[in-house]
């Protein structure tokens, strides 16, 4: 293109030339920051409108190799979970116990029992975690869901904010270990949204996984799930450090999978030894002394171990524990050690297990 000087014309029709190319050009940058501008609206406008359509749950979408690892301790406990993420496909057997992959409302879950008491919670939950780990699996959080003993009523469900034990510990981190916040916000949610049942079924003592609709006519006060925050979990040893030993068959507490999880090789999963020992059951019947969890509105066996490893391994960590021995008993029955616990602790463990599913379905 040549130079303007080089038009042969005047200078003042040169200039005209000039401020008429100079007007256009401006127009032209203005429109094309107005329609810049136009994108940016349409883009920000998009973006309110699918954050008003799509939770942020949805919208962040999970990794695929994300897992929940989801424990409980005994088979009755784990029988609704393992119901819900079926079907499921069995990974390994970790500690002697049996566990499996499957979904729950649409999160990938590897699911099984840890095994009675804080020994066993301890090696289960490592075993499978660094069994999750070689595997290049990234354990989104560990859920537990169980029974207890309480200071509020018998079906209630309690979600504490912090756990304790009565471990000693040499190095860090020491109790009490911290509920995630971002799980125990969501849990928070949950009160007044979960369906728990009052009503005493025929207990599934076969282990098949499989709820009779044979209601006995008990039925405790409607059960509440509670989250209150400083509420605390404590979870104590009463078997000496020995590990409670798991059967296949087992049965609905001392089986080494979730009731009505696919059958398994006959034997011993893990060693009987610690029932050799007279003072194993000496031990256990003391275990439940008024007041032995303290401060504490929950007590049971296994969370704190669980807590303390997620603390260690920087894990999010939930647990949702159904009272099986607590106050509002309809029978009223005789202060005998883990009597309540035999009679109402497939109630308190189905609803723990439901509030843990709703969890699970807010998440």
């Amino acid at each position: 293109m040549r130079d303007l000087t080089e038009l042969p014309c005047g200078a003042a029709a040169r200039e005209r030339v000039v401020e008429v190319l100079e007007k256009q050009r401006w127009q032209a940058t203005r429109s094309a920051s107005r329609f810049v501008a136009r994108l940016v609206h349409l883009a920000v406008a998009a973006g309110v409108a699918a954050g008003a359509l799509f939770p942020p749950a949805v919208l962040a979408a999970w990794q695929t190799n994300a897992r929940v690892l989801l424990l409980s301790a005994y088979p009755t406990e784990g029988a609704k979970l393992l119901a819900a993420a079926a079907p499921v496909t069995e990974v390994g057997v970790f500690n002697g116990r049996r566990f499996f992959a499957g979904t729950i409302a649409g999160k990938n879950v590897v699911m099984g029992l840890t095994g009675i008491g804080l020994v066993n919670a301890d090696r289960t939950t490592r075993a499978v975690l660094a069994y999750l780990e070689d595997s290049d699996f990234r354990v989104k959080a560990i859920v537990f869901s169980g029974v207890a003993g309480s200071s509020y009523d018998i079906g209630d469900v309690i979600v504490p904010d912090h756990w304790t034990d009565d471990l000693e510990h040499s190095a860090p981190p020491y109790p009490p270990y911290s509920v995630n916040s971002s799980l125990y916000a969501i849990a928070r949610r949950l009160p007044g949204n979960v369906a728990l049942d009052p009503n005493l079924y025929v207990e599934d003592l076969a282990c098949t996984g499989l709820r009779s609709e044979l209601s006995t006519p008990i039925r405790v006060e409607d059960p509440e799930l509670r989250v209150n925050p400083g509420d605390e979990g404590y979870s104590s040893d009463p078997y000496g450090g020995r590990p409670v030993p798991c059967f296949t068959p087992g049965g609905n507490l001392l089986g080494c999978a979730a009731c009505g999880a696919p059958p398994g090789a006959p034997g011993f999963g893990s060693d009987p030894t610690p029932f050799l020992d007279p003072n194993f059951f000496l031990e256990l019947f003391q275990s439940f002394a008024p007041g032995e969890g303290g401060s504490a509105v929950i007590q049971d066996m296994e969370t704190a171990a669980v807590a303390r490893i997620a603390t260690e391994k920087q894990l999010p960590f939930i647990a949702f524990r159904g009272v099986s021995d607590g106050r509002g008993d309809p029978l009223m029955l005789p202060p005998i050690p883990y009597l309540q616990f035999v009679v109402y602790q497939q109630l308190a463990a189905d609803n723990a297990a439901a509030a843990t599913l709703a969890f699970l379905v807010a998440w």
